[in-house]
């Protein structure tokens, strides 16, 4: 299943997927900046996203804290399936809770960096992507289609990127 995440221009002008383009290749987890949650069993796990709302995802799974190697807890999941999500911006959830969460998704290059703890204890967190598709969004008008990210210096930080990424089989 393809999915459309936002990459911030805060990432752009951090140095993340500068001059990423449609066809290029990925790897990376995603994050989801969760604006609501239900604590209840999930009807099925899974990942929805709104055709109406770009990267507007709802996510059906239960909450996990992976621990490193030492057994030190390294962050907080939500596993839907063949998703593995990381909540941020979120009230708390408890493991093993099935939760129902929607928000905003992103490629999340930071929590999910190769050789990161989170990255070692939840390998499965980190997939290799193809772009598809990128946009841009300014003060809530219509996407723009883009052939590539902006670098750090052309990047409008009034914006939001949209990328829609395929998995690579």
């Amino acid at each position: 299943m393809a999915v459309v995440v936002i990459v911030p221009a805060w990432m752009l002008g951090d140095g993340e997927y500068v001059g990423l383009a449609v066809g290029d290749h990925l790897t990376t987890g995603l994050a989801l900046a969760v604006t609501d949650t239900a604590a209840a069993p999930p009807a099925g796990n899974g990942l929805t996203q709104r055709e109406d709302r770009p990267g507007f995802t709802t996510l059906r799974g239960r909450v996990e804290c992976p621990r490193d190697d030492e057994g030190a807890r390294v962050g907080t999941v939500l596993l839907a399936g063949p998703w593995t999500v990381v909540p941020f911006a979120a009230p708390p959830l408890g493991p093993g809770e099935g939760v129902v969460a929607s928000g905003w998704l992103t490629a999340e290059p930071y929590l999910w960096s190769a050789g990161s703890a989170l990255a070692r204890a939840v390998p499965g967190g980190r997939q290799a992507w193809q772009v598809a598709r990128l946009r841009c969004v300014v003060d809530g008008g219509e996407p723009q289609g883009v052939a590539r990210l902006p670098d750090e210096a052309s990047v409008d930080h009034d914006a939001a990127y949209l990328m829609d990424l395929d998995p690579v089989a």
